[in-house]
């Protein structure tokens, strides 16, 4: 388990500030969260730890264990929530991202849609959420790997046709894999799906979700959010438009 960081100032707001912790979970992900100082996620979540009057830490866990530990009320908060992977009960903040799943393939043999990918062997990250018009088409042969940056190596060496990731995280275990001749086209996503801090139903979360709103939307406002969130795509990956 990796602690990213303590908030160091206390307010007295509710029992979350009154000397007692609030703690978040997350897990890793290309790059945006990487290690306890590295990531895009990372980087927000540091941000609105110096604009809000509450005190929290964040633990990176597996995915797995995030997900048990936020439903089994080890965690008061868990990221990136989404729809399809916390608790319908759970209170949300605004979204902070969108994540927009792509079909990366090989060059020469590109799919454009979930039905060319009928009959194929298709690359999923194993504990990812993905949405359910994803996995429903029993046409598809899915195939599970345990991080991206495998599922682009089997990509690249033909042991699967096609992989269907996030964009960004995508890159940037393109680039980590150093896998050659994989593209995808940024015009045609499968998916999309916001991304949101989830709290728990009860005081406590209720004082999170309010402060995080508080903080993301004056991100949003000031630009501060699109700023932290911003990648330059990697010029060693081909796109066709």
């Amino acid at each position: 388990m990796k602690t990213l960081f303590l908030v160091p100032f206390l307010i007295g707001i509710l029992s979350v500030a009154q000397g007692k912790e609030a703690r978040l979970v997350t897990f890793p992900i290309p790059l945006m969260v990487e290690g306890e100082q590295e990531g895009l996620f990372v980087n927000l979540t540091r941000e609105i730890a110096q604009r809000v009057p509450v005190k929290f830490k964040v633990d990176i866990v597996k995915s797995n264990r995030a997900k048990l530990e936020f439903f089994n009320g080890l965690a008061a908060g868990y990221f990136p929530g989404m729809d399809n992977s916390t608790p319908k009960d759970a209170l949300k903040t605004v979204p902070f991202y969108v994540r927009t799943n792509y079909i990366f393939y090989r060059e020469n043999k590109p799919f454009q849609n979930l039905k060319d990918l009928r009959g194929k062997k298709v690359g999923l990250t194993f504990r990812y959420h993905y949405p359910p018009q994803i996995q429903s088409d029993t046409k598809i042969d899915f195939t599970y790997a345990d991080d991206d940056v495998t599922n682009m190596r089997r990509l690249s060496e033909s042991i699967i046709d096609a992989f269907i990731v996030e964009e960004k995280s995508g890159l940037r275990a393109l680039e980590l894999s150093r896998a050659k001749g994989i593209s995808y086209n940024k015009d045609n996503p499968v998916s999309s799906q916001d991304c949101y801090f989830a709290f728990r139903d009860n005081e406590e979360g209720r004082v999170l979700v309010k402060e995080f709103n508080s903080a993301l939307l004056k991100m949003k406002e000031d630009g501060s959010l699109q700023k932290i969130l911003k990648l330059s795509e990697s010029s060693a990956v081909k796109k066709t438009n």
